[in-house]
């Protein structure tokens, strides 16, 4: 017998069974996005270069972790119990969007559905680009083993560490995920970021219970909040810090 699918996979299975065929629109889709995105950072880089610290809104890139760059494959990244990495971080990428930019945010993503613009290192290099304040990277892990389970935050420059630890104790506090800690990891996604950078392994999908909360709206919708929340946290700090010093 065929395991039971959740129902949030019926779109990405169907998705994952066929390779698709080029279409005609998606290169004039790829261009009109690059565009469009190359304008948003010049319009960013006007207003943050008119503006002072204290004054600025603070801007956030959220990267959803897998999708497609340039390929008619679907990089889905951890599929288990019918459930898919890169659809479920999207999510709560999106999610989190919303929440800091409730909070006065410039919230920008890396891809708002299964097309990504950037490679993996063009990710974090646009977020200098558009002189983000922290780049974020949402993935979700998976092991071997099924007792394998709770949140990990990696990080690389020294200096990115607090970030990490405040984003690793409020997730896991908040959503009731074990702490596994923080690690120092060379991602490419961080060691090409310029600008204070981690990336959030949200718990398992090779784990049936983490998996069945990740599959809940209400929980991914929670784990953007707390997010949006931590980071925001984290930029006040060192917002103060910085008034401090003058």
């Amino acid at each position: 017998m065929q395991p039971a699918r959740h129902p949030m996979a019926r779109r990405v299975i169907a998705k994952r069974q066929v390779r698709k065929s080029p279409s005609r629109m998606q290169p004039i889709l790829f261009v009109t996005l690059i565009v469009a995105i190359a304008f948003l950072a010049f319009a960013i880089f006007r207003h943050r270069s008119s503006q002072n610290f204290v004054k600025d809104r603070p801007i956030a890139v959220i990267d959803a972790g897998h999708g497609s760059f340039k390929s008619d494959i679907i990089d889905v990244g951890a599929s288990h119990y019918g459930l898919d990495e890169a659809d479920i971080v999207l999510d709560i990428a999106l999610r989190t969007q919303k929440h800091l930019e409730a909070k006065g945010w410039i919230a920008i993503t890396t891809r708002d559905g299964d097309w990504t613009p950037f490679s993996l290192s063009q990710r974090s290099n646009f977020a200098s680009d558009v002189q983000a304040d922290v780049f974020v990277s949402l993935h979700l892990n998976s092991h071997t083993s099924r007792r394998a389970h709770g949140l990990i935050v990696f990080y690389w420059r020294p200096e990115d560490k607090p970030f990490a630890e405040l984003l690793q104790k409020r997730l896991s506090e908040k959503l009731g995920l074990k702490d596994r800690g923080i690690e120092t990891a060379p991602f490419t996604v961080l060691v090409w970021s310029p600008v204070p950078a981690v990336l959030i392994e949200l718990g398992f999908l090779s784990n049936r219970r983490e998996a069945m909360r990740l599959s809940n709206p209400q929980f991914r919708e929670r784990a953007a909040s707390v997010l949006a929340e931590a980071i925001n946290e984290w930029w006040m700090s060192q917002k103060q810090g910085a008034k401090n010093q003058q």
